[in-house]
């Protein structure tokens, strides 16, 4: 399996494969490795002698057509195949798809893309684990990852270096935190980024000022208030949800996993665990960062309040899910009494 720096090297070289197959949870970063492999083997000239677009409702048959076509004024000729559920193809489909990719001519390349599909090596059934395994020992094989962490932190900064700006992998952290780990959104807002502050630094102030929070982070900024004693802010919150129409079940749903993630920090920090450890084991991979913040936003609120806090927001979720209430009503009237759970410093 290729990475990311490995596939670029391959295609500076020179020596093209006939098979590429790109596929993952980033779908921002298949489309673009898609790209750059259509770019660098037709040399950025595609037209309708050289190119042969498919998708997931096109006919074998075409494709079949279509590898056999001698180049016209190119080196190569390219098939693009986009989305394609391999492994909904009926058996028949499938051997001949696989027919036409063992049999490809030195001068066709077939790109497999799924920009769009939702299908990860561990997801794969047996017939796009035959396709993998193929391109992996044939061509060339790129499954692109989730990114996350310091990882995604730098990938901003480079983001903001090739808009002409510079930002701090601090800054670039604000960002993820406010806008989440989408790729594609915060493609969208590094563009407004660079383009507000033209060639200078990116600053937190800037992210602030311009980045459109994710429901999920306005309703973890409605924990911190909370938590923080802020009940007049943590109002003024709720009615920017509700105005955004996030639905009061979503509000107290993500608060019951904020407040599940501040128990077990505490929980953790109890027994002795670091954060890592407790990333670790309640599986919190791609949000391990969100513990280091909670556990500094609980620090005056105590064990036993975390604990009735939990079950006030079960009893909220239930009622807003089975009986007929006022879903605005409800979170308020929820909000006022976690935030009197966070002040009571009794042990009881």
């Amino acid at each position: 399996m290729y990475s990311e720096s490995e596939l670029k090297k391959h295609l500076s070289g020179g020596h093209f494969k006939n098979i590429y197959l790109c596929f993952g949870e980033e779908k921002m970063l298949v489309k673009r490795s898609a790209e750059l492999i259509e770019k660098k083997i037709s040399g950025g000239e595609l037209n309708e002698f050289n190119y042969h677009a498919f998708d997931n409702g096109s006919d074998i048959s075409a494709i079949s057509v279509s590898a056999d076509i001698i180049p016209f004024m190119s080196e190569w000729n390219l098939l693009r195949i986009n989305d394609m559920d391999i492994d909904k193809l009926s058996k028949g489909d499938f051997e001949a798809l696989m027919k036409i990719v063992k049999n490809l001519p030195d001068t066709s390349v077939m790109i497999f893309a799924m920009p769009t599909l939702e299908v990860t090596s561990k997801t794969a059934k047996a017939q796009m684990k035959k396709l993998i395994a193929y391109a992996d020992k044939n061509g060339v094989c790129i499954e692109l990852g989730h990114r996350s962490g310091l990882a995604l932190e730098r990938d901003m900064c480079k983001w903001a270096k090739a808009g002409g700006c510079t930002m701090s992998e601090l800054t670039a952290h604000k960002l993820i935190q406010t806008a989440g780990e989408d790729l594609n959104r915060l493609n969208a807002e590094m563009k407004k980024l660079t383009a507000y502050a033209d060639g200078k630094e990116i600053t937190p102030e800037m992210v602030e000022l311009l980045v459109s929070k994710t429901a999920e982070a306005s309703v973890y900024d409605l924990f911190g208030l909370i938590v923080a004693g802020n009940l007049n802010k943590a109002l003024s919150a709720i009615d920017a949800l509700f105005y955004q129409q996030v639905s009061g079940v979503y509000i107290c749903t993500v608060l019951s996993g904020a407040y599940l993630d501040a128990y077990r920090v505490r929980a953790g920090s109890e027994a002795g665990k670091p954060h890592a450890q407790i990333a670790e084991d309640f599986g919190y991979k791609n949000r391990a960062w969100v513990l280091g913040r909670i556990a500094k936003q609980i620090r005056g609120v105590t064990t036993a309040a975390l604990r009735r806090s939990i079950d006030e927001l079960l009893r909220s979720q239930t009622r807003m899910v089975t009986e007929a209430v006022d879903e605005r009503f409800e979170i308020e009237r929820l909000v006022c009494r976690l935030a009197l759970y966070a002040e009571d410093h009794s042990d009881g």
